[in-house]
């Protein structure tokens, strides 16, 4: 069994913005996967759906606690002696919008639900699917980070912009790719076969 787990904030407001991209990516998921509708649960903290995919039975969690609790829900969805089957897809400030990369063991780089997870494990050994949404300089082609504080807090909780908006399928198609190669062949595999490609 693997329990994957989106980040992302509840309410109709935070609903289009890049801190949600692990929720949006986890939409097209279920409905590529033809798993059954989301339904609350007061156990786990979220909406929850299981079902089988890629041949490998799964637990999806959305956790409606906000982004900064994310370890509250999450201790309480995946067992203990499962943590090495956890996979969580979240927005990545250090990758450029419309990247996917998968990792597995490191810091929360900034992310305040990954670091909220950590503290609640109280372990980093579990998979991230990391979503990109860093702009780009149109000039240099570089990532341009937001500061820290005030204008990082800002830009995570912007929706995306409309060229963006029209590049997000495909950014959920690289997002599938990912959860059903580690779903099919494993993590170590997902990571040398995803994390190749831009």
């Amino acid at each position: 069994m693997y329990y994957i787990v989106g980040l992302g904030n509840p309410g109709e407001k935070y609903s289009n913005t890049r801190h949600n991209v692990g929720w949006l990516a986890l939409d097209y998921f279920l409905v590529e996967n033809q798993l059954p509708a989301l339904v609350s649960s007061k156990q786990f903290s979220g909406e929850v759906t299981e079902g089988v995919v890629a041949g490998g039975e799964v637990k999806v969690l959305y956790p409606d606690t906000y982004m900064n609790n994310s370890g509250s829900a999450v201790v309480k969805f995946v067992p203990k002696d499962d943590i090495s089957k956890l996979i969580v897809v979240h927005d990545d400030i250090d990758l450029p919008f419309g990247e996917v990369k998968i990792g597995k063991g490191k810091g929360a780089g900034g992310n305040n639900g990954v670091q909220s997870i950590i503290d609640k494990l109280g372990t980093k050994e579990f998979v991230r699917v990391r979503v990109g949404i860093a702009p780009k300089s149109i000039w240099t082609g570089k990532v341009k980070r937001p500061q820290g504080g005030g204008p990082l807090e800002r830009f995570v909780l912007k929706p995306f912009g409309l060229t963006e908006k029209g590049d997000l399928p495909e950014v959920y198609k690289k997002v599938q790719l990912a959860l059903e190669t580690i779903i099919l062949d494993g993590a170590k595999v997902a990571m040398n076969r995803v994390n190749q490609t831009k």
